[in-house]
């Protein structure tokens, strides 16, 4: 019989009171996280206007759901990027290249969007993990 879906909702991420969805969704070793924007635990906005400081937090809630869930940041194999504008993708690139050192990234897409869920998000990443892969 296949592994039941775990619900993954680490307590460094805001609560979804607001919201009807998971942070991530675990079934066997794969996880699939939610796209993460700048939002830290108290739902305020981290990095208004500035993409550079946003990526840093949504690779903090990346990195705390894939911990939530077992694993390690590297173990994430695929991500999709929502940004508002791409000239905000060599923010999103260099704080990537320090999320991954070794050069060994995620297969990533780039979708340029009209608008993000809430005012002043400028990016978006969703991702899916394979726990144990790094």
């Amino acid at each position: 019989m296949a592994d039941k879906k775990e619900i993954i909702m680490p307590d460094e991420l805001h609560s979804l009171d607001r919201w009807p969805y998971s942070h991530g969704v675990k079934a066997g070793n794969l996880l699939f996280i939610a796209g993460q924007v700048a939002l830290d635990q108290d739902l305020e906005l981290v990095g208004e206007n500035d993409a550079e400081a946003q990526a840093r937090q949504i690779w903090r809630n990346i990195t705390a759901v894939v911990e939530a869930a077992g694993g390690k940041v590297t173990d994430v194999v695929r991500i999709t990027l929502f940004v508002l504008d791409f000239a905000h993708m060599p923010a999103f690139h260099k704080v990537r290249k320090e999320v991954f050192p070794d050069g060994r990234y995620p297969a990533a897409t780039g979708v340029q969007v009209v608008a993000l869920g809430l005012p002043g998000l400028l990016l978006e990443t969703e991702a899916t993990a394979v726990i144990g892969s790094s």
